[in-house]
């Protein structure tokens, strides 16, 4: 899978920009607050529909846009994919409430026709280095959640569909149980019984398939950690660790996908009953992927707490190295390869070692750096250089 060509308008600081692509990639280079994340940014956001920096479109939106045609402010993102089978064109156009700085409009495009945002997810496929990742191993467990399923959701359209319906059930049977909590509603009382048996089965239903895939994606990762991070990580074995919040022992492993599937949905209802008074009480659903912890683990210790600052940036490379390979394997497709400003946080025998891993999947690199160092390791001599400065590139020749 590669990119061939690049269109923004009136994205971030980029009122508008044409890019064609070479096969390899590129090494972006420029200042600080020069353009050069926003082009990574706008590749997963393309990806995955989500941007990596912000949870508000305003901020997407080129400030200043639309003024001059008397139109409220907008943006436009497209880019052409090449993979093994076809081409496709994918798009994003975004249209701001001027006056309250909110979503006006938000189209997701492919190949010229408006499709669902669930339909644009992984045809183009990426993984995103960022020297925030090391967050991931001391942050929130919601963090590594959405790092989990924004991951899987670009090889597993189904996963991408039960999220969502869990999301939505999830926030139903909230707010009932906030109802029953405000009343004093007993949990054996027959119409609180009944109005809830229909929320619980929906959560049962969509909440097993997200927790039977996490179960085996996340095993799946800790193994090609193992591999990535003998050379990475001074001889210690890096991985991760999935706990439901299910009585729950085992990583899936000795399953198949449906009998998983349904171990996790029996283990699910009898944990929904015996935590239902709870949940009556405290006006709250108790159980389910909303609330599973997954943990970065150095030689089957906690990362977080035992591992170094170093051993911790280190275990995130192997994450990402980890995410290739298994979108590969799932997909016959190697991912495009977004490394923002990451090898200014290595020393030089590690960025030697990053460099090499990254190379070898030969996947399409895009790369940036305020470092000229950085940029002209021989290593990444077959990356054509473009020069970034306030929202213009310029290819090197």
């Amino acid at each position: 899978m590669y990119l061939t060509r690049l269109q923004l308008e009136q994205f971030r600081l980029y009122e508008h920009l044409e890019l064609d692509i070479p096969l390899d990639g590129l090494r972006l280079s420029g200042r600080n607050a020069s353009g050069k994340t926003s082009v990574l940014e706008a590749l997963v956001l393309l990806s995955t529909t989500r941007s990596p920096r912000t949870s508000a479109d305003r901020e997407l939106v080129r400030w200043g846009s639309g003024e001059e045609y008397g139109v409220p402010p907008y943006a436009r993102l497209e880019a052409q994919v090449f993979t093994t089978n076809r081409v496709n064109r994918v798009g994003i156009n975004l249209e701001i409430d001027a006056e309250r700085q909110l979503n006006q409009r938000k189209e997701y495009m492919l190949n010229g026709d408006q499709v669902r945002a669930l339909d644009l997810v992984g045809v183009l496929k990426t993984v995103l280095f960022t020297p925030e990742d090391v967050l991931l191993v001391t942050g929130t467990p919601a963090e590594r959640r959405r790092q989990l399923d924004i991951f899987v959701s670009q090889f597993d359209r189904a996963y991408l569909t039960s999220l969502a319906q869990f999301t939505r059930v999830l926030a139903q049977r909230n707010q009932l149980l906030k109802r029953y909590a405000r009343e004093r509603r007993s949990e054996r009382d027959p119409a609180a019984v009944t109005e809830m048996s229909f929320w619980d089965d929906q959560l049962i239903s969509s909440g097993a398939y997200v927790v039977a895939t996490r179960l085996q994606v996340v095993r799946e990762l800790s193994i090609e950690m193992g591999r990535r991070s003998e050379a990475l990580v001074d001889g210690a074995s890096v991985g991760m660790a999935y706990q439901p919040r299910l009585t729950w022992e085992g990583d899936g492993s000795e399953y198949g996908n449906k009998v998983l599937r349904e171990s996790v949905a029996a283990r699910f209802a009898k944990d929904i009953d015996a935590a239902r008074r709870d949940e009556y009480r405290r006006g709250m659903t108790l159980v389910g992927p909303h609330r599973d912890e997954i943990s970065f683990l150095i030689d089957g210790r906690s990362l977080s707490a035992y591992g170094s600052r170093g051993q911790q940036r280190l275990g995130v490379v192997a994450f990402r190295l980890a995410q290739i390979g298994i979108l590969e394997a799932h997909t016959g497709e190697r991912p495009v390869l977004l490394l923002d400003d990451v090898f200014s946080e290595l020393d030089d025998m590690h960025r030697d070692m990053l460099i090499a891993a990254v190379t070898q999947f030969g996947c399409q690199v895009f790369l940036t750096s305020a470092e000229a160092d950085v940029l002209g390791h021989s290593g990444l001599a077959h990356l054509r250089g473009a020069d970034v400065e306030k929202g213009l590139i310029h290819l090197i020749d």
